[in-house]
């Protein structure tokens, strides 16, 4: 008797959300229903001014005097898509010692005490399939945030201890990388689609962050960081 009357309590739970599933459902708009929506706001494109310099970089300004700020994002044309199988992992090293490995005239550390006075942002970096410069500094401190910049890209110095400290980072990254199953499955999904030796599927491993050295970044930095390829 406790059987039937169990089941027969659980019957009639599954009825009832069976009844007020379907009374909801009922109770939406059809298609054949219109809807009235507001009319949406025009869309103000920026007029955006485009300059091509001498050396074949070219320039898009926006004009914005909603804050006292001057932004920049330069865009290089480079990845790790063009790494070599034995050394994957270069390309973010470099983008990251490009900038606080410091310049020839100056350490990352130096870098960062000045922009902090300056209360300004200078970043680099290296993705897959693009680099990327970026700049933030007050309309004021502009010239001496591009000198900065222009020393950075012009003259970087690779500074070993930094190199060792981007290296150590990775290690740490490669370690914990397993503790999200939502990386697990990206870098599987990436295999099964590209296949396991694709540039798009590969990912760094301990032995190839070791193998790379300050000649290498030298070397890559090189190849790909001119004017008419930003």
């Amino acid at each position: 008797m406790k059987k039937q009357r169990t089941l027969l309590k659980l019957l009639s739970v599954l009825f009832l959300l069976v009844f007020i599933s379907g009374v909801s459902v009922f109770g939406q708009k059809s298609p054949k229903d219109k809807f009235v929506f507001s009319p949406l706001n025009p869309i103000k494109m920026p007029q955006i001014e485009t300059v091509t310099l001498k050396n074949g970089m070219k320039l898009f300004l926006v004009e914005d005097h909603e804050y006292p700020t001057i932004d920049m994002r330069a865009m290089v044309r480079i990845g790790s898509v063009f790494e070599t199988p034995s050394k994957i992992g270069l390309a973010s090293i470099t983008g990251q010692v490009l900038r606080t490995g410091g310049t020839v005239s100056m350490t990352g550390d130096e870098i960062d005490k000045e922009l902090e006075t300056l209360a300004a942002t200078v970043e680099t970096g290296i993705g897959q399939t693009s680099g990327f410069i970026t700049v933030s500094v007050l309309k004021e401190d502009i010239n001496r945030a591009l000198e900065i910049l222009a020393d950075i890209l012009i003259n970087p110095a690779f500074r070993e201890d930094k190199i060792n400290l981007v290296k150590i980072r990775q290690k740490s990254a490669i370690s914990r990388r397993n503790d999200d199953i939502g990386g697990i499955t990206r870098r599987e999904f990436r295999k099964l689609i590209y296949g396991k030796d694709s540039p798009y599927a590969r990912h760094p491993e301990y032995l190839t962050i070791d193998a790379v050295t300050k000649a290498d970044i030298e070397q890559f930095y090189k190849k790909y960081f001119y004017p008419n390829n930003t």
